[in-house]
């Protein structure tokens, strides 16, 4: 679950949650209101899991799986990434560069 690393706050799963799909970089923590950003490590995580769907969907679609499945197995890995998205990744106090 999500830790802030200013003050060791466990965030809710409901307040963890929202982070997967707010667009802006930092958020605050409720705790001790420092800006909390994604670690480095947990950016490229997310990343190799996107084109890992993005790659199993494009296959899919190239064997001649039905477009209804493939439009269902895109829908299923979207929101298990969004609801897994607490559990995966880490906090850091600073923005830290991708690469």
């Amino acid at each position: 679950m999500l830790t802030c690393a200013n003050c060791q706050y466990e965030f809710k799963y409901k307040e963890a949650l929202p982070f997967s799909w707010k667009s802006r970089v930092g958020h605050q923590c409720p705790s001790c209101g420092e800006t909390q950003y994604y670690t480095a490590s947990s950016r490229k995580r997310s990343f190799n899991m996107t084109i890992i769907a993005f790659i199993l969907i494009v296959f899919l679609n190239a064997v001649n799986v039905p477009f209804v499945w493939v439009v269902a197995f895109a829908a299923v890995i979207i929101a298990a990434m969004i609801l897994l998205s607490p559990f995966i990744y880490k906090l850091s106090n600073e923005e830290e560069p991708m690469w």
